[in-house]
């Protein structure tokens, strides 16, 4: 079926334009120059005899061809237009005056050979149909002697009619050989280019998205190591705010325990007991501290197990309703895996406390044979519609993703809410997960 131009086909045809219209200045002012001396003995009557009305007409014709071949003002396919007019007209004259002459029998060939070039395959066949009706017609005049004698021109016998048939059925092929051939490489031509051209814009395209691709994941990589900045700092001020303050307060009071000791007073149960409590606090807090440093230790089910410890923390914190489930064989055997995964949990259930205004949030993880899926599901405002989520945190869970060679989504869920759903092909999860059982046998072993 044909659509019409593609975008492709109008720029390659521009292009084709603009060099038919060069070219056509160059040779047309170098073929008229180049017949020249050939008209001049034509004209002067230094070449074949010929009448005087031919000779006039000749010039007639010639002198127009050189004038629209230099007047480069005129645009160039009505210059082609009018230069092949005349080629046909001279062509006419000398095929009928001089009909053993290699010019009358070579021009019809040539002309739509030039026409093809310079105005296209359309008008080179027009140029063709013409050509052939004169290589046909032509010859079958000197059959008998009346229209040489009209022209003056001495011409020889007349020539039989089997040999002016044998002389058009020869020119026709070798009119249409050339013009054939000439059209199918110019088909090929403008086919080859078309796809050059569509080729070179899917490649400048292919080009820019990578670019914006590569800009994408640097930003991206910044926006990483900012978050790990921020929850660096946010641990710090912890530590220092809790546990610090904490081991500060224990140092405080040993050191006023020990001066009472000092000077003899007894202590009281309750004044250690309460130290007591101050150090198990610092220890708390520490513990609270190394859990957001590291959230997952190297054992295969440490996903689950902080995924549950999240939700638990969520809960108790926001005071939220949390759920969270799993299903299936959800081991991940690659710590950097399991890690990527935790964290975009984490920034989803932070979204949805934080943002949504969510009562209830449920996290679920499915493990199956070939993906390990993650969703978080809250009730809050949702997405809304017609939009995306492009925000950065958004796009940093979906760099996660991309580095797991998995797919984020983000999407409303059924019963309201938002819904981020990552999927990440299991690949080698089980082969990792076979290799680490292995060696906890050989080392056992």
């Amino acid at each position: 079926m044909h659509h019409g131009p593609t975008p492709e086909d109008s720029a390659v045809e521009s292009v084709l334009v603009n060099w038919r219209h060069t070219v056509a200045n160059i040779f047309l002012p170098v073929s008229a120059i180049v017949y020249l001396p050939a008209i001049v003995l034509l004209v002067t009557g230094q070449g074949p005899p010929l009448g005087g009305l031919v000779r006039v007409a000749v010039a007639g014709c010639y002198l127009t061809l050189l004038s629209f071949a230099l007047w480069r003002r005129i645009e160039f396919r009505a210059r082609a237009w009018v230069i092949l007019a005349c080629g046909y007209a001279l062509a006419i004259l000398m095929g009928v005056s001089i009909p053993h002459g290699s010019f009358a029998r070579a021009l019809p060939i040539a002309l739509p050979i030039f026409t093809i070039v310079l105005l296209g395959s359309r008008e080179g066949w027009a140029a063709t149909a013409f050509s052939a009706a004169a290589l046909f017609f032509v010859p079958f005049f000197h059959t008998g002697q009346v229209l040489p004698a009209v022209l003056n021109a001495s011409t020889g016998p007349p020539i039989p009619s089997r040999l002016a048939w044998t002389q058009a059925a020869a020119m026709l092929a070798l009119l249409f050989a050339p013009v054939i051939l000439l059209n199918r490489f110019l088909q090929f031509l403008m086919q080859s280019l078309g796809r050059l051209e569509r080729e070179t814009r899917e490649r400048a395209a292919a080009y820019r998205k990578l670019e914006y691709e590569m800009q994408e994941r640097r930003r991206l990589e910044h926006e990483v190591i900012r978050v790990g900045d921020e929850e660096r700092r946010r641990l710090g001020n912890d530590i220092h705010d809790g546990v610090c303050q904490k081991l500060t307060g224990a140092l405080l009071r040993c050191e006023a325990l020990k001066r009472r000791l000092g000077l003899g007073e007894n202590l009281a149960v309750g004044e250690l007991s309460m130290l007591s409590s101050l150090i198990e606090e610092s220890i708390d807090e520490a513990h609270t501290v190394a859990q957001g440093l590291g959230p997952l230790d190297s054992d295969p089910a440490a996903l689950a197990t902080a995924l549950g410890l999240l939700i638990k923390r969520t809960g108790e914190a926001s005071g939220i309703s949390c759920r969270f489930e799993t299903t299936g064989n959800v081991n991940v055997p690659e710590s950097s895996t399991a890690q990527h995964l935790y964290r975009i949990a984490q920034e989803a259930v932070s979204n949805a406390a934080r943002h949504a205004h969510a009562g209830r949030i449920a996290v679920t993880l499915r493990g199956g044979e070939d993906v390990l899926l993650l969703e978080v599901e809250d009730d809050g405002d949702g997405v809304p519609d017609g939009t995306s989520a492009v925000g950065m945190g958004f796009r940093t869970m979906a760099y996660r993703a991309s580095l797991l060679d998995g797919e984020l989504t983000v999407s409303p869920a059924p019963a309201g809410g938002t819904r981020v759903s990552c999927q990440v092909p299991r690949g080698n999860l089980a082969r990792l997960e076979k290799q680490r059982e292995v060696s906890k046998e050989a080392s056992h072993g």
